[in-house]
């Protein structure tokens, strides 16, 4: 915990001073220092990507990043003294009760963090993800040696220049920081909606109420834990530009709007938001700075994609053929790529009886899946009916409905995983609640007393999925130890997992033992590490293996066909 807590003050020193590249355009609202640190952020990822491109995101790129900050820091000085000093004068306001919440939600943040992470795509492709970034930065055809590490969310980029793998493995903890970050301006809103009642602090203060939901993705480096964070704080913006006409809110939408497409390409559809914020400002002058940080934002995006998969818009097929590329991902990999995403949110493995099910059959399917996924499968369409009845009178309502239908039906047509919706439940389920609960002053209260009770019991006791889950790894129980004060744990569940060296023509690479429990498992292994079980069926049915392009890791990898003897 202590460790961890202390690598917080570097991210905060450093997404500080990142922070302010842009303030000359970007008046951040009373110097606010979540919206500092996630300007930081976004600014963080685009640098991170172009270096990465030919560097490694390693100590140098700390000890660079480190020596950039503290310049901009230095010249921006005043700038940074306001926000720090409007950062403690605002906590200084803070009630009794709201010091103390802030401070459990601190540790509470601290314990979750250094637990062993549960998440399966953690085992599969996360921890890899962010090691190649640390020790080869972007390899050119990475997802030919395993198909899920040509995802590269942006969020692993960021958290690869925050994790120190200078001196462990085991800080892959970004997400922690968020929470507390955002729990803070969330505690801000509180004390502002108890003076001035606007439903509008109030809906972005209940994010608190939802924490014991966050924190099951605070273990791991999880991409959608960002994305249902920060799109709840740009729909609040997004009201704010109604109640205040200023161009503080539409460069701040603009800024928050490419870092979650830039984590999670899928919610892209949060663009319909800027672009009804930009409309209704009547200013072409507002519009220079979102599509100078748009083409940024495109270009990094393209660039990052055609180095790992030879696909400009991956996981898109859109313009491949204008790429050729000897370490282009495989055709039929991709294709299966497509098929599997598909077929997964409705827990599917037959692609010929899925393409065949009707519309009516195949939503059905979907709506009443098993345990949790069906759970909130109902849940989201249930909000997404009631919605118009609590909020139907005001033009900003409408323009928030208008994008939450058209997010949901990219989701949908995509891949209708629960977990993708959860941005969309989250917004729509606050608002609705900051309505039902607005001046009910006690009641909120207790929201927020009894999740930190619950924080308090999981972080000690451990939590235990198996009630609403059948996977093996989320089924995993861990409770804290005391270790983990000065020392957090690994950032896997299979510590004492122990990886094979197998060979295959001009590849050598490490695969789990036998020990491992799915198909696509890497956890932490030696690099290259792909999971032998997955090489060979591609082998098998895909005619595809990878191979190195040179003998130099660096140069990365291409697809072959087997060459049986």
């Amino acid at each position: 915990m202590i460790p961890i807590l202390l690598s917080y003050f570097f991210i905060l020193y450093i997404s500080l001073g990142i922070g302010l590249i842009i303030n000359k355009w970007i008046r951040l609202e009373n110097y606010n220092i979540l919206f500092t640190i996630l300007v930081g952020f976004f600014f963080q990822l685009i640098i991170s990507t172009f270096y990465a491109v030919f560097f490694p995101l390693d100590f140098y790129f700390f000890l660079i990043d480190l020596i950039v900050s503290t310049l901009l820091i230095a010249f921006h000085f005043p700038i940074a003294k306001k926000i720090i000093q409007n950062t403690t004068n605002s906590f200084s306001k803070f009630s009794i009760s709201s010091k103390l919440l802030f401070l459990f939600i601190i540790i509470f943040a601290l314990i979750h963090s250094s637990l062993l992470p549960f998440l399966t795509d953690n085992e599969s492709y996360y921890i890899q993800t962010i090691k190649w970034l640390n020790n080869y930065g972007l390899v050119k055809g990475l997802a030919n040696l395993h198909l899920f590490l040509g995802q590269s969310s942006g969020w692993h980029i960021l958290q690869s220049g925050f994790n120190f793998n200078f001196i462990t493995s085991n800080f892959n903890d970004l997400n922690g920081f968020l929470i507390i970050i955002t729990s803070y301006f969330c505690l801000e809103k509180w004390e502002t909606y108890k003076s001035n009642g606007n439903k509008n602090d109030l809906f972005i203060s209940l994010i608190i109420i939802s924490l014991i939901f966050l924190f099951l993705f605070i273990a791991s480096p999880s991409p959608d834990l960002p994305t249902i964070v920060i799109i709840p704080i740009i729909v609040y913006l997004f009201i704010e530009s109604f109640q205040n006409n200023s161009s503080n809110h539409i460069y701040m939408i603009s800024v928050l709007s490419l870092l979650v497409i830039l984590i999670k390409v899928t919610v892209a559809p949060i663009l319909i938001l800027l672009l009804f914020a930009l409309v209704k400002t009547k200013d072409f002058n507002h519009w220079k700075l979102p599509i100078v940080l748009s083409f940024i934002s495109i270009s990094s995006f393209i660039i990052k994609n055609i180095v790992i998969t030879g696909y400009p818009l991956y996981p898109l097929t859109i313009g491949n053929e204008l790429i050729n590329v000897d370490w282009k991902l495989n055709y039929n990999l991709q294709d299966f790529y497509y098929q599997t995403t598909s077929m997964y949110g409705w827990q599917m493995h037959n692609w010929e009886e899925f393409s065949n099910l009707g519309f009516i059959k195949k939503f059905w399917i979907w709506l009443n899946l098993p345990r949790l996924n069906g759970l909130l499968n109902k849940l989201i369409l249930l909000l997404m009916f009631l919605f118009p009845f609590f909020n139907y009178k005001k033009k900003e309502m409408l323009y928030l409905y208008i994008y939450f239908l058209i997010q949901f039906i990219v989701f949908y047509t995509t891949s209708p995983q629960y977990r993708f919706f959860l941005p969309v439940l989250l917004s729509i389920g606050l608002l609705i609640v900051a309505n039902l609960l607005h001046r009910r002053f006690n009641i909120i209260k207790l929201f927020f007393v009894l999740n930190l009770v619950l924080l308090a019991l999981l972080g000690v006791f451990g939590l235990n999925l198996k009630g609403i889950t059948n996977n093996k790894i989320m089924s995993m129980k861990h409770s804290l130890i005391p270790s983990q004060i000065i020392s957090p744990r690994s950032n896997t569940q299979f510590e004492d997992l122990e990886f094979i060296e197998y060979e295959i023509q001009n590849l050598k690479y490490f695969s789990p033992s036998k020990d491992s429990l799915f198909f696509w498992q890497t956890s932490n292994g030696p690099l290259p590490c792909a999971n032998k079980d997955m090489i060979e069926y591609f082998s098998k049915y895909y005619n595809h293996i990878p191979q190195m392009r040179s003998k130099n890791i660096k140069d990365g990898f291409l697809s072959s066909k087997p060459k049986y003897k």
